[in-house]
């Protein structure tokens, strides 16, 4: 069972330094992503794009750090306080729940809920 607390706060910390490669790291090779850019996508390359694009866009930041995670330990829901600018360049502060699945203690779903 993987240690989903350390695994989530890592995530959360490789977001906010803007460091998709370490990110990339503990992501299996095929992980698939929804929620960030249009539609959903797989892999390594993909994740590092479209999280690259999204936090050029909106240079967006995560605090208030909450994980959930179920009685197996590989799975966990991480609620968060986004903070951010829109395209339009007004300031933002909205919840999003960043959803982590894991096998052999590699992610192999990344995904990111909004509300509106």
């Amino acid at each position: 069972m993987a240690d989903i607390e350390s695994t989530s706060r890592a995530v959360i910390e490789a977001l906010n330094a803007r460091d998709f490669s370490a990110l990339a790291g503990r992501v299996h090779e095929d992980v698939v992503l929804s929620g960030v850019g249009e539609g959903g996508d797989n892999g390594r390359e993909a994740l590092r794009d479209r999280l690259a694009r999204h936090f050029e866009a909106f240079d967006e930041s995560y605090g208030d750090m909450l994980v959930m995670s179920d009685a197996s330990g590989d799975n966990a829901a991480i609620r968060v306080t986004a903070r951010g600018r829109s395209a339009g360049g007004d300031s933002y502060s909205k919840e999003k729940i960043l959803l982590l699945e894991l096998e052999d203690g590699m992610i192999t779903r990344f995904a990111v809920f909004s509300g509106s």
